[in-house]
């Protein structure tokens, strides 16, 4: 008989962030104030897929699936690096994750002020 492949449960226990929505160079919105991640390799098919299209990926993290974060956010980490969300994909991990592919900012992003 065969017998089931043993999985073992991912665990987001490499640092937290934050995932903000941007408008015009500013935060506007926060839309989860803590994500827990694991931290992924950037594969060889990711990093030249991304060179291609004129993208260097810096990091590669894993975020359980309910996360709120979507291509396009800005995602900052625990120490105040901020990256941009690149791509969002689904990974059949033990629960179900998202890998989230992060560049480096090229600008500094602030919060968006009242009267902004």
């Amino acid at each position: 008989m065969l017998k089931p492949k043993a999985t073992s449960l991912q665990t987001y226990t490499d640092g937290w962030g934050s995932s903000w929505a941007v408008s015009d160079r500013r935060l506007t919105e926060e839309k989860q104030h803590i994500i827990h991640y694991a931290d992924w390799t950037v594969g060889v098919r990711r990093y030249w897929e991304a060179m291609i299209a004129g993208t260097q990926i810096k990091r590669a993290i894993l975020v359980p699936e309910r996360s709120q974060i979507t291509e396009g956010d800005i995602f900052i980490d625990s120490d105040g690096t901020q990256f941009e969300v690149k791509q969002v994909d689904r990974k059949d991990t033990r629960p179900v994750s998202l890998l989230v592919s992060l560049a480096s900012a090229q600008v500094h992003y602030r919060r968006r002020q009242d009267g902004d």
